[in-house]
């Protein structure tokens, strides 16, 4: 990794219905809606300024990571442009309805938007959200991709992430020095899989799926633990139509490299957990 990443910085999500979205965000995932402007509306999980954006207009989903320097950012745009794709300068528009002060954005081979950013906004209030989640950070986003080996290249070359560990095809990447802040999984179709927003500890994730119970959303995945990051982990399905995740803290990167899992569901969960999505099923499950 020629440049070192500080964080995932946010996911930007088209939804049809902000009102919706804004009901969800604080309702159900618990997050803060922090800021908001006609058309898109900005919630937080943590310290940074917004986690996720639910926006209306008609531009693709965008992923960001974040660069310690300016010059990070000139070193990036010229990796990316060296590995033969094409990045572009954001607009002092785009910085501002990203809350950063510089970035350039390019798009991943499943369209999907990947942000570089440089000094996105923090706030200065402590987190307090809206039930109690025992959100921590934004963890990690879900890819899925129909192919699967261009977008693993665009990561590895362009962006310079480190891949932690294979689960069959699904690869997972280190950019920050955690087990993984990117997934992508083989899919039959592209964009936004999922996103995960951190937690305390498995309390936190048994507490959520009593709520996701109760409140009659639907359970797709958990409540299992992931082989590869070894976090214990709940999903559903909500806004924008992908999957919100409550994680605990990941393992760190394997000491000695990169891992091959089988091409299983059991890759994706020890605990054997319904699932109800292909894409954590593996090739040899479905």
């Amino acid at each position: 990794m020629s440049v070192l990443y500080r964080d995932l910085r946010y996911l930007r999500l088209k939804v049809p219905n902000l009102d919706a979205a804004a009901r969800y965000g604080a309702d159900i995932l618990g997050l803060k809606l922090e800021d908001q402007t006609e058309g898109a509306l900005y919630f937080r999980s943590d310290a940074r300024n917004h986690a996720i954006c639910f926006y209306t207009e008609d531009t693709a989903p965008a992923v960001a990571i974040t660069v310690g320097s300016k010059a990070d950012l000139e070193s990036v745009f010229n990796q990316i442009s060296q590995a033969g794709y094409t990045p572009f300068w954001l607009s002092e528009g785009d910085a501002e309805k990203r809350q950063i002060k510089a970035g350039l954005t390019v798009a991943a081979p499943n369209g999907v938007m990947v942000d570089v950013v440089w000094r996105p906004l923090t706030s200065g209030w402590p987190f307090h959200g809206s039930r109690p989640t025992g959100i921590t950070e934004l963890a990690a986003v879900q890819l899925a991709c129909t192919d699967i080996e261009a977008n693993e290249a665009f990561w590895m070359n362009a962006i310079g992430g480190i891949v932690s560990d294979w689960a069959g095809q699904a690869v997972f990447f280190n950019i920050d020095g955690a087990h993984h802040r990117i997934a992508l999984y083989p899919s039959d179709r592209d964009g936004v899989l999922g996103v995960t927003f951190g937690v305390e500890d498995t309390d936190h994730i048994m507490r959520n799926w009593y709520f996701f119970q109760q409140s009659q959303l639907p359970v797709v995945h958990g409540p299992g633990r992931q082989p590869t990051s070894g976090a214990s982990f709940v999903s559903t399905r909500g806004v924008g139509d992908i999957l919100y995740s409550y994680a605990t803290p990941m393992d760190a990167p394997h000491a000695n490299g990169p891992r091959q899992f089988p091409d299983t569901a059991q890759s994706h969960c020890a605990w054997n957990s319904p699932c109800m999505l292909d894409e954590f099923k593996g090739a040899l499950d479905k």
